[in-house]
């Protein structure tokens, strides 16, 4: 089997890119016109950019906003060139091939979906990642169904604000509180005891040794530095939890990356930060076996070793009991109940309960938003047991950075933010059937 780290460099995240690349081609000929084409639809499908944020200027960008484009640009014809999707000739000319016109047509025609799956079969032909990264998740918590927990905390999370951090020793305080609560992390989610004040000491020799933070403890970084030293924090022990504790080959960028594109699909579901962790969590949605004696599963690919990858993604079905409805009703209920008890509201953030449930059913994310589509038909037709309010607002105290993590969930053709659930409708109290839920919610 082929390790991600043997893999070529893969430097974009979003399968769209394919389908951006592929309708510049279509209708422009030489590279110049495909490249002009190319930003103002990565423009327009927002690719890499924040929803909340201000569009860049695509008619006068910036010096470095034209290397952006370009170098990305280059990444996706590059990958597409591999695929068979579009072929250049000595002239510069970019035409689409007859794979290329066939996937788009099914874009088209299929919807993201079926596109992605197409995409997704033409990498694993060529590299294996998706079955890699799957099976390296199991092998590293077999016992946890491939759950990976990966903590972080932010200065302010460990109550340092930040104009109180300015010379190296404010800053070593911050990571000495931050060590302490990662090795209390380690203790409880892989029972195991680890001291890690000489890591400490060796990211902070490292940054020292780099410019980032003065020698002598009194002394103050630069204020613009902040940011960089806590990327670069962040950073290492990610890497440390990644290589040291789930003896993990690949490097952290090939890992997010594919990861990335692994959730898109739904082999992986990987969420920056999930409610009641401060941290990242990573596990798959899929199994590698040679079959499955299970509706719930659908397979998308077959390897020449007779194993299949089977993606959980299961559907509501036609019986008016489905134990599938009826579990994620349950899910939901709890999972809602679970994040009411953090806020003041009725309403609570909607992608923070789509994580819970996506985790505690290991369903892909457009399983989950398919589902809650079907049960919010039900609700506004009246047919279903709870009451379900969705809106696009935010809660109060959220800001915007905090959505730009998080991608929105389309319900009824609208992006919506919070939801409320009334149980009383049916006449239950399943708040305090939630609280069974809390401890599977922390892992």
């Amino acid at each position: 089997m082929k390790s991600t780290s043997s893999l070529p460099s893969r430097k974009f995240y979003f399968l769209d890119y394919f389908f951006i690349f592929l309708s510049s081609v279509e209708k422009n000929i030489t590279r110049d016109e495909v490249f002009n084409a190319f930003k103002i639809l990565k423009q327009e499908y927002r690719l890499g950019e924040s929803k909340y944020r201000k569009l860049e200027d695509v008619e006068n960008p910036t010096l470095h906003q034209q290397h952006r484009y370009r170098y990305t640009f280059k990444k996706v014809m590059d990958e597409c060139e591999e695929y068979g999707l579009v072929i250049e000739d000595e002239d510069q000319t970019i035409h689409l091939t007859g794979e290329g016109k066939k996937l788009l047509l099914q874009y088209r025609t299929e919807g993201i979906r079926a596109f992605n799956l197409s995409v997704f079969r033409l990498m694993e032909d060529a590299h294996k990642a998706f079955r890699t990264l799957v099976e390296f998740l199991y092998k590293a918590n077999p016992k946890g169904s491939g759950v990976l927990v990966f903590p972080h905390y932010s200065p302010l999370e460990l109550h340092f604000n930040r104009r109180n951090i300015r010379t190296k020793k404010d800053m070593i305080r911050y990571t000495e509180s931050l060590v302490k609560k990662l090795q209390g992390d380690i203790e409880r989610y892989l029972k195991r005891d680890v001291d890690l004040t000489q890591k400490n000491q060796e990211i902070l020799e490292k940054i020292t040794h780099d410019g980032l933070l003065p020698k002598s403890l009194l002394g103050r970084f630069e204020p613009k530095e902040y940011q960089k030293i806590i990327k670069r924090t962040r950073d290492f022990w990610l890497t440390y939890f990644l290589r040291e504790l789930y003896k993990c080959p690949y490097s952290l960028t090939s890992f997010d990356l594919w990861g990335y594109r692994a959730r898109q699909i739904g082999v992986i579901q990987a969420t920056e930060s999930y409610p009641f962790i401060n941290g990242k969590l990573v596990y798959p949605t899929s199994v590698v076996l040679d079959d499955v004696r299970s509706d719930d599963f659908s397979e998308i690919y077959h390897y020449s070793d007779d194993k299949r990858l089977f993606i959980h993604e299961p559907t509501l079905g036609d019986e008016e009991k489905s134990p599938y409805k009826n579990n994620f009703i349950d899910t939901l209920v709890r999972g809602y109940f679970d994040l009411r008890r953090q806020v003041r509201y009725n309403f609570v953030n909607l992608a923070s309960l789509r994580e819970i449930v996506c985790f505690r059913l290991k369903i892909p994310t457009h399983t989950f938003e398919e589902t809650l589509n079907e049960i919010y038909r039900l609700n506004l037709s009246g047919n279903l047991r709870i009451g379900i309010s969705l809106e696009v607002d935010k809660l109060p105290e959220e800001t915007s950075a905090m959505y730009m993590k998080h991608k929105p969930v389309m319900v009824d053709g609208s992006y919506r933010n919070i939801i409320a659930i009334d149980v009383a409708k049916g006449g239950q109290n399943n708040e305090q059937a939630s609280s069974k839920a809390q401890a599977a919610a922390e892992c």
